[in-house]
């Protein structure tokens, strides 16, 4: 089978994810990988302020390590995490296609951060993604205090 991925410097943001072939819109593509953590459990953020924390559902979360952590984020995304569970009850986290997608498309999906300081939204989790439609964080919008709503 013909690998799905790659990994290769992007214009947004240090390293991305690429498709390697055509993909299909709902395509299971990756899944986001690395140390698991408990509930209220969470890794410390590093000098650079950069996490790839992912929380999960459950209140569980992964620190992600994997290539799937090299996807980046956009307003306007072309993928989506879904969770999963395992034989065994255990949550996963999977990187999927919203729409079909091209080969050598970068792979990009909304992080919808919880950040609840509007102040912090916009400064420190500022958004550079280009779409037309940029939010202008990666914040989740109906999270964060003060939150005006989206314009249609």
């Amino acid at each position: 089978m013909t690998r799905k991925v790659i990994a290769r410097k992007s214009r947004l943001h240090g390293m991305g994810l690429f498709a390697c072939r055509d993909l299909k819109a709902g395509e299971r593509l990756i899944e986001y990988k690395g140390k698991r953590y408990g509930k209220g459990e969470y890794p410390e953020m590093g000098d650079d302020g950069i996490t790839k924390f992912l929380g999960l559902s459950d209140g569980t979360g992964i620190d992600g390590t994997g290539w799937a952590a090299l996807a980046n984020h956009s307003c306007d995304p072309n993928c989506e995490l879904q969770e999963e569970r395992d034989a065994r009850g255990k949550l996963h986290a999977w990187l999927f296609a919203l729409r079909d997608i091209k080969a050598g498309e970068e792979l990009l999906w909304d992080y919808r951060l919880d950040i609840r300081s509007r102040k912090v939204a916009y400064t420190d989790w500022a958004c550079a993604c280009g779409s037309d439609n940029c939010r202008g964080t990666m914040a989740d919008p109906k999270r964060i205090r003060g939150a005006k709503p989206a314009k249609r």
